[in-house]
């Protein structure tokens, strides 16, 4: 399992076995910890933001912390709490713990999800780890790949949680804890995110409260950092922008890192710039190019166990690589900010298909449906009847309707035993549940909840973290700081989303802060131009048209032949990024396909 936790430059391990147990830990930070005593014994990745908090609380139960390590802590919290003392905990961890006094497992992860955890029952053991790879490494018989884990991979871009990959590993999602006794085991939500609207206060005192705890956030993920070893990513948004902001009030000069492109509709640069400008930060930028995108290629696809699609990954992995080189090791990233405080387009877009139930429904049904049906589907006078028929859509279906999976008829797209295994009417039920289970009395709260797991947790801090690691990095979120977290459930939705205006109260909050120019621009994403890539550079076409027509592709049992085809001509003519992005789903999952489970199969690894 060690081998295949490490990274190729790594040989900091530690084992311990016992008579009914043993725990590995392959040491990348100084954060990754072992501690035994006679009572218990710990393996944790942490990277929390409270250890005063958390020794003071020790010493208030007349614990003395001042000879312990980060290890012992943790250890004579949960002796003192029990499986409970990781609510006390504040930040990133993954935690396996043994107790020899019950002979109980306990594993664990952060609220957020900022680090992952693997496990899998195989007839009378418990195979656990922080990357599923390890997992699989060390079983005795093959799982399978999981088919309804593909079918969240094409819909996301990557396999959302509770599933992985391979059918009997699981991933545990994030505020969740699990007991093993031996011979079960046992999952306990211990935190969620909860939307419980507060109206008593005024917007000035809402943006007033948020800056000091954006402020607040971004000092507390500064503890324990070096100026000069220390900096941020700068993509030139407002949330990366506002994490410099602030970052600059305690480290006067701060490193950021910016990626442009040579395509300008997906370049950012000229307000990272300006963001650089303002707080005098030693700004690091590089324009990549198509060729990057193809040296990165095997590096992305061979760190993931998973397949992992998500092509902002190869700026992220060239982002990181560049604060190496100018001898950073730790940078501070910005994602969070759409999801706590309504950034994402789509949110402004559902408002608008939200009004039409705003009309009594015997008006829909009886008057406005039967009009919009004799109208044609395509063209100008189409659009009242393609409105309808998507503000008919119940969220969070309607949000993602325009994924080209959900949209085309399925059995013109998969071969029907995959279908079988993945039957169309479970695709979202991973996503709904997110929704329905929710604390929140609106739908943009509900849709936010929802991203909050997918497009987060499972989506774009597995890109930056995994990317950053490959690149020898460690990240912190600061906007995703589980205090700031909590306080953004209290904010009115009317205020998170006010008329058309996304992030309403953020910006407000910011004004003064950032340059206006960069707060009130219009929304733009951190996105590659991969699709425009396999048409215009002849190395990455050549490498899409050699993959996606090669028969060892094709014979998958995914996806029917004709679909390949017809997935290229639609890239062909138009919509080049839209189906450029979709072809290099196909390609990221066959790439994995030969990277992984046929080099496992070469290897030796479950040839049976």
């Amino acid at each position: 399992m060690l081998p295949a936790l490490s990274l190729p430059d790594e040989d900091g391990q530690e084992v311990h076995v016992g008579s009914s147990m043993g725990i590995g830990i392959a040491r990348r930070w100084t954060t990754q910890e072992f501690f035994a005593c006679p009572e218990a014994l710990l393996v944790a990745d942490t990277d929390l933001t409270n250890w005063k908090e958390i020794s003071a609380y020790l010493e208030s139960k007349d614990v003395s912390t001042r000879q312990m390590g980060r290890g012992e802590l943790l250890l004579r919290l949960y002796l003192l709490d029990g499986a409970s003392f990781v609510k006390r905990l504040e930040g990133g961890f993954a935690i396996a713990l043994w107790d020899e006094k019950t002979s109980r497992l306990l594993l664990a992860i952060d609220p957020l999800g900022l680090k992952t955890l693997y496990f899998c029952s195989e007839g009378n053991r418990l195979l656990f780890s922080t990357r599923s790879g390890a997992i699989y490494a060390a079983k005795q018989n093959a799982s399978g790949v999981n088919s309804a884990a593909i079918m969240q991979f094409l819909i996301f871009s990557v396999v959302t949680a509770p599933l992985s990959i391979h059918r009997d590993i699981e991933r545990l999602q994030p505020g969740h804890y699990l007991i093993y006794d031996g011979h079960f085991t046992r999952q306990k939500q211990y935190w969620d995110l909860e939307y419980r609207e507060d109206d008593e206060a005024g917007v000035q005192n809402w943006a007033e409260s948020l800056r000091e705890q954006l402020r607040d956030s971004v000092h507390r993920n500064l503890d324990g950092c070096n100026a000069d070893t220390t900096g941020a990513y700068l993509s030139g948004g407002t949330d990366s922008s506002s994490v410099v902001a602030f970052m600059s009030e305690l480290f006067p000069r701060p490193h950021c890192f910016s990626i442009s492109f040579p395509v300008q509709a997906y370049t950012e640069i000229e307000y990272a710039r300006v963001t650089a400008k303002r707080f005098q930060s030693q700004h690091h930028e590089l324009c990549m190019s198509p060729q990057d995108a193809i040296d990165a290629i095997p590096k992305i696809v061979g760190y993931y166990d998973e397949p992992f699609a998500n092509s902002s990954a190869l700026a992220s992995y060239l982002c990181a690589l560049l604060a190496k080189r100018n001898g950073v090791d730790t940078l501070l990233a910005g994602d969070g900010g759409d999801e706590l405080f309504a950034g994402n387009e789509r949110y402004g877009t559902d408002k608008r298909f939200a009004i039409y139930h705003r009309l009594p429904m015997w008006v829909r049904r009886g008057i406005v449906e039967p009009l919009t049906s004799v109208l044609p589907a395509n063209g100008v006078l189409g659009l009242p009847r393609r409105y309808v028929k998507r503000a008919s859509i119940p969220n969070p279906n309607r949000t993602f309707s325009y994924n080209i999976f959900l949209t085309l008829d399925p059995k013109k797209v998969f071969e029907p035993d995959f279908l079988k295994q993945a039957p169309r009417e479970t695709w979202m039920n991973i996503a709904e549940g997110h929704f329905n289970n929710a604390t929140a009395s609106s739908d943009l709260n509900r849709m936010m909840h929802l991203d909050l797991k997918i497009i987060l947790a499972d989506n774009d801090l597995r890109k930056v973290t995994g990317t950053a690691e490959l690149a020898g990095v460690r990240v912190r979120y600061p906007l995703l700081d589980r205090r700031l977290a909590e306080f953004s459930g209290r904010i009115p939705t009317s205020l998170k989303l006010k008329g058309s205006t996304l992030r309403f109260i953020f910006k407000r909050a910011m004004k003064g802060v950032l340059p206006d120019v960069v707060l009130f621009k219009k929304k733009h994403g951190f996105g590659v131009p991969i699709g425009n890539w396999f048409l215009q550079d002849m190395n990455l076409k050549s490498l899409g048209l050699d993959i996606l027509n090669d028969s060892r592709t094709r014979q998958r049992g995914y996806f029917r032949p004709q679909f390949y085809d017809h997935l290229l001509n639609l890239h062909r003519s138009g919509h080049t990024a839209y189906y450029g992005e979709v072809i290099w789903y196909l390609i990221a999952l066959e790439l994995w396909h030969r990277t992984h489970l046929e080099k496992a199969a070469r290897e030796g690894i479950h040839a049976h």
